[in-house]
């Protein structure tokens, strides 16, 4: 298997090229992160605060590193009024609920829980992981549409996501978020009825031209990723500030990712075994090539990760889907991007005019 000499992508990504010299085209299209400035950033900050609201913003607030520090950011460095949630998805860590607690009563915010209906949302998973091998999908299309409730239900003018520039190129080729996607697959098995589907996704017919549209015109709040406006710490940098501050804690792993989510290392490995490649080995390649680690070090990390092998808990997450082994025989063998014909019209328009607007950029 082909793999790059400067980060460890192999020839398994999506539309990935090789030099003569075995580097990557990422790395070689690889250009310095350019923060969008952090006046713009104030600017809509002042803008949230002028609407006068019981709050400025909402952050989803998961207990790993990336929403807990915006957290910090928010409250500490910007002096935002803040209302916090989180969505239950079924999988949260100890670790990850204990993080939640510390930050919300050292920062003092309001904080509100999002808990489905957990019998559906294991049938939900459960039927997404046999018909796709995927359920990080199913989990991203509930947790927004439970984050855009409690953005109307609060009426925030902003909501502050964490998502980081470090984990661009980490996703999988298939378009899991997509709402027409998920519902074919779901109507599709025979096993679940329009009135669950709405119950799990709250706006089944919110499709990106929708909400797009509706953040433009105000109905909804803007979306904000403080992370793409100013200067980044490094990820090393970024867990100690928050466990000197919010009294986060990591579970031990060296640059541990989605210790919110004990079903992670599940999923990884299921990526593995169908695409072969998953977020891991993208993150520590964009890691290497924003020389916060080297390569011989990502090469060592992923090889402890041990991505290729079912994990410790791997038993506990089938069992909790009421799953078994053959089960998990026919989800590694699902062939990617099956359902790509059903994805959601709406979705694809919007896909095409984002495209049209970079390139006019």
């Amino acid at each position: 298997m082909k793999i790059c000499k400067r980060c460890i992508l192999n020839e398994n990504y999506p539309g990935i090229t090789f030099n003569d010299d075995s580097i990557c085209s990422l790395c070689i299209s690889k250009t310095d992160f350019i923060p969008k400035g952090e006046e713009k950033l104030i600017r809509i900050f002042e803008k949230a605060r002028k609407r006068n609201k019981k709050y400025d913003a909402l952050v989803p607030l998961s207990g790993g590193k990336d929403s807990t520090y915006i957290l910090h950011l928010a409250v500490n460095i910007y002096n935002l009024k803040v209302i916090a949630m989180t969505y239950d998805n079924g999988f949260m860590s100890e670790l990850s609920l204990d993080n939640i607690k510390n930050a919300v009563d050292i920062t003092k915010v309001d904080h509100v829980f999002y808990k489905p209906d957990q019998e559906l949302q294991k049938k939900i998973y459960r039927i997404m992981l046999l018909k796709t091998g995927d359920i990080c999908g199913a989990c991203d299309i509930a947790t927004r549409a439970c984050i855009l409730k409690a953005s109307l239900e609060y009426d925030v003018p902003i909501v502050l996501y964490g998502t980081s520039p470090l984990e661009d190129n980490s996703f999988v080729p298939d378009s899991i978020e997509d709402i027409g996607r998920f519902k074919y697959v779901l109507i599709s098995s025979g096993e679940i009825n329009d009135k669950e589907i709405k119950d799990f996704t709250i706006y089944p017919w919110l499709n990106d031209l929708i909400l797009s549209f509706n953040k433009l015109v105000g109905i909804y709040p803007r979306e904000v990723r403080p992370l793409f406006y100013i200067k980044n710490p490094s990820d090393k940098e970024m867990g100690e500030i928050i466990s000197k501050e919010l009294k986060w804690r990591d579970d031990g792993r060296e640059y541990s990712r989605h210790l919110d989510c004990i079903a992670e290392p599940f999923t990884n490995y299921i990526r593995n075994r169908i695409y072969g490649y998953e977020r891991r080995i993208c993150q520590y390649s964009n890691m290497v090539r924003n020389n916060e680690i080297s390569r011989a070090h990502a090469l060592e990390l992923y090889e402890d990760d041990k991505i290729d092998q079912p994990p410790e808990n791997y038993i506990e997450i089938l069992n909790y889907l009421g799953l078994n082994e053959k089960d998990l025989d026919q989800i590694l063998s699902y062939k990617p991007l099956m359902y790509e014909d059903y994805l959601s019209r709406m979705n694809r328009i919007y896909q095409w005019l984002a495209k049209f607007k970079r390139f006019l950029q």
